[in-house]
């Protein structure tokens, strides 16, 4: 099986593998639309071992949602094949171990050895990590045969530097959790919102901001490689990532000892929405001049490709529902702060990083779907289905987010339930598709 073969089939395993946790654990929320199926009743699951099942739970489709990264990474950057292929293999036993690992000792009750198989998990993710560190080094690049050899050096400094940040993160999040039981507590950062931090606390909520801020960055080296994007304005957009992801990575780490760092976060945070969004104008650009190749121009070019139009579309929107409402919050902390906007500051807490999150997941999904080279109905239908159903729930989460204290938020639910439906439904279709067609293929192969 050749490389780019083996890609493919991983990267479309590794999406219904998450689809598929998402639509098991879907049932368990005690607040979602599946709530009165009881579930969670009839496994047992009982409130004093909730916050260790949610951060079980994280764990479980992220390190999912890493390895596609991963895969990714290696189909477009030169890596030695060798290496590469422990680095594949690896990953792989890594994700599968920690989501059934986590999964069956939060929910299903297979004890302290799907524990030990959740640790084993993230181990072999972290050692796959420092195998792709080794492989990645900026000074040593493919051979002048190799196609992944294009692009500039400050792109690959950009993501050799961000790999080993995430790697130093994870460690910090490792080494805090070992104490688990002797000293340290499971807890959700949305519940110490008002609380004085320990040092676990910090650590902890370090941890969380870092791993997610460092996976956007790897997000947005890949757009750009996706798009073949070069030129000053590139390379500039890669100093800026570079520079303001380091400011941010070890800002956020000295939060841990030094309070004042948190105002240094949003130095780096400002520089890496600027590479973003020169990322996103360049991809916009070049997407226009591809069109236009083909007899197409105007906005039509943009829109005649939903996949890769998302891409970039989110990586401005992210300003909208995420940046914008972060700022306002920041300026109005004070009003937050009262005492009557605990429950706000809650869902604030909750649903900003939330959306973040699914954003991020969002463009990885279009990616997954360039790479497996979707064309024609089904490509139109996941890509506009994912971009306007998402967009939907991003919209009125921020108005149950932003309300006033003692404001029902309700009348957002439905647009919102509507917005994920809509997601899951292009989704399930896409995936359904894809693995027919992957069966199908195989029952050829063997014939």
């Amino acid at each position: 099986m050749g490389t780019h073969s083996k890609t493919e089939r991983l990267l479309l395993i590794v999406t219904i593998w998450e689809a598929v946790l998402v639509a098991l654990v879907s049932p368990l929320s005690a607040t979602g639309p599946l709530a009165g199926l009881r579930v969670a009743d009839w496994l047992g699951l009982d409130e004093a071992g909730r916050v260790g099942r949610i951060v079980m739970l994280y764990h479980s489709l992220a390190v999912p949602f890493v390895a596609a990264l991963v895969y990714l990474v290696l189909d477009l950057f030169p890596v030695a094949e060798r290496r590469a292929e422990v680095v594949r293999s690896t990953v792989t036993a890594g994700y599968v171990l920690t989501s059934l690992g986590g999964i069956g000792f939060a929910y299903l009750g297979g004890g302290w050895i799907a524990h030990g198989l959740f640790l084993v998990g993230l181990s072999l993710v972290f050692y796959a990590g420092a195998v792709l560190a080794v492989g990645l080094v900026p000074w040593r690049v493919g051979g002048a045969d190799d196609p992944r050899s294009y692009g500039s050096a400050v792109e690959r400094w950009a993501l050799w530097l961000t790999v080993l940040y995430t790697l130093i993160t994870a460690a910090i999040g490792g080494a805090t959790a070992s104490f688990f039981g002797n000293g340290f507590e499971a807890f959700l950062a949305e519940d110490v919102l008002r609380v004085e931090h320990n040092l676990g606390h910090k650590a902890i909520i370090a941890h969380l901001h870092a791993m997610l801020m460092l996976i956007d960055i790897v997000i947005l080296i890949i757009v750009g490689r996706t798009f073949r994007l070069d030129g000053t304005p590139y390379r500039v957009a890669m100093w800026l990532t570079i520079v303001g992801g380091a400011v941010a990575t070890f800002a956020t780490w000295s939060v841990m000892v030094i309070e004042f760092a948190h105002k240094i976060i949003n130095v780096g945070v400002f520089l890496l929405l600027i590479g973003g969004g020169t990322v996103a104008v360049q991809g916009l650009a070049r997407l226009i001049r591809e069109r236009q190749t083909e007899g197409v121009s105007g906005l039509r070019a943009l829109l005649t490709d939903p996949v890769r139009f998302g891409m970039l579309f989110e990586l401005l929107f992210v300003n909208v529902v995420v940046t914008a409402p972060g700022l306002s919050v920041a300026f109005n902390l004070e009003m937050y702060r009262q005492p009557e906007y605990l429950e706000v500051e809650r869902a604030i807490a909750v649903g900003h990083w939330h959306v973040l999150a699914t954003l991020s997941a969002v463009i990885v999904l279009f990616l997954v779907v360039d790479r497996l080279r979707v064309r024609g109905w089904l490509r139109r239908l996941v890509g506009w289905g994912v971009l306007v159903g998402s967009s939907l729930a991003f919209i009125f989460v921020q108005f149950y987010m932003l309300r006033r204290p003692g404001e029902d938020p309700g009348w957002t639910i439905p647009f919102i339930d509507a917005g994920v439906a809509l997601f899951l439904v292009a989704l399930a279709i896409f995936l359904g598709v894809q693995l027919a067609r992957l069966l199908n293929r195989r029952r050829e192969e063997a014939r």
